[in-house]
């Protein structure tokens, strides 16, 4: 755990991490054995997999993962790997397939459930044990339209896992993410670890210097500050008179139903551990799914999530919004890449966390106590 340290008598920070745990390979390969590997990892959005057959590929700690929905309309994951010689079985990341799963190089064939249906050419006299060679399952559960997905053999529930989130996830039931549709995406690759990227969002102190848009509508942000202390919540209210997270503040699209006027007005902010953020403003939802491929590149996938029926309307147009909050991300990329590049010197041991970084010692302690439990 990291230990405080004290500068004076009258103040007190908390140490940052090390800066080898941003670069050093030893750690990534620590951190997806231990905290890639166990914890509930995002994938998606449920609306991917509408219909039988429908899939999605994803690499979770270097292992391939297929989510498929079933004939009977469930929703499961298995390794993308056929049980006859190892083959990958699906290379796209995402599509249908009509009625099995057919394995590219011996045509080992199973279905939508997972159960081994047909394997070509192999004797009946050599009597195969079918029932013993489906697919090999992972765990999934959905939350609110996302798609999770753990390696874990025995993962704790899901929705235990978000109670105990410290940002409150399922204090926003309000905002009825399980019923937004997706409108917009945009994939980023970014070259900095997935835990600077959750640094920069966890802390504002450099909004004044980075983001001049920004603080231009989000008046607490012009302090440098995330969390206003006349507030119980983690909300960021708007400026006066300002209804929407766009360059004017202003928007022609329609409030989120069941938000309260304070929510008209408001930006709110939480994440899920390891690899989901999320964006709540008055008329839509912004989500950030981190996908670390290495310890210093992140894909970072940005969606758009609107109300089927604003998203409907002829009128429909997300894209003040859209090139708003594109614009903050490309800058917040910027400066992630750029604090990559220093984290590797031989002169930055670790950094510190002042008062205003209170959340990001929150984020390290959650971090270490997750990558060093053996």
């Amino acid at each position: 755990m990291l230990e405080d340290v004290q500068l004076a008598p009258e103040w007190k920070i908390h140490p940052g991490l090390p800066g080898r745990d941003y670069h050093d390979p030893e750690i990534w390969e620590i951190e997806k054995a231990r905290i890639f590997s166990r914890s509930w990892y995002c994938v998606g959005r449920e609306e991917q997999l509408a219909d039988a057959g429908d899939y999605l590929t994803h690499d979770v700690a270097d292992e391939s993962i297929v989510v498929i929905r079933g004939k009977d309309d469930e929703l499961r994951a298995f390794a993308n790997v056929c049980r006859h010689r190892g083959s990958r079985l699906l290379g796209e990341v995402s599509g249908c397939v009509k009625g099995a799963i057919v394995c590219p190089y011996h045509a080992w064939t199973y279905g939508l459930e997972g159960d081994l249906r047909a394997t070509p050419n192999v004797l009946e006299e050599d009597g195969l044990p079918r029932e013993q060679y489906g697919l090999y399952p992972i765990a999934l559960e959905t939350w609110q339209g996302f798609v999770f997905v753990s390696l874990a053999e025995r993962p704790r529930p899901l929705l235990d896992a978000l109670a105990a989130e410290p940002d409150g996830p399922l204090d926003y039931d309000r905002y009825r993410l399980g019923e937004l549709r997706l409108a917009h995406r945009i994939v980023y690759e970014v070259e900095a670890n997935w835990k600077i990227i959750i640094d920069n969002y966890n802390e504002c102190l450099h909004c004044p210097s980075v983001h001049p848009e920004l603080v231009k509508i989000v008046p607490l942000y012009r302090k440098g500050m995330v969390m206003d202390p006349a507030r119980e919540d983690v909300g960021a209210t708007l400026d006066e008179g300002l209804d929407a997270f766009t360059l004017s503040g202003t928007t022609s699209l329609p409030r989120l139903p069941e938000l309260s006027e304070l929510d008209g007005r408001t930006y709110y902010g939480y994440s899920i551990f390891p690899n989901l953020l999320v964006n709540l403003t008055p008329t839509g939802v912004m989500v950030y799914f981190l996908h670390p491929t290495s310890p210093s590149h992140t894909t970072v996938v940005s969606e758009y999530l609107y109300r089927p029926e604003t998203i409907e309307s002829s009128e429909f147009d997300p894209s003040d919004m859209v090139e708003f909050i594109d614009l903050v991300s490309r800058q917040d990329w910027a400066v992630c890449e750029n604090a990559q590049r220093g984290v590797t010197s031989r002169y930055f041991e670790r950094g510190v966390y002042p008062t205003q970084d209170s959340l990001l010692h929150v984020f390290a302690e959650r971090y270490l106590a997750e990558r060093d439990r053996i």
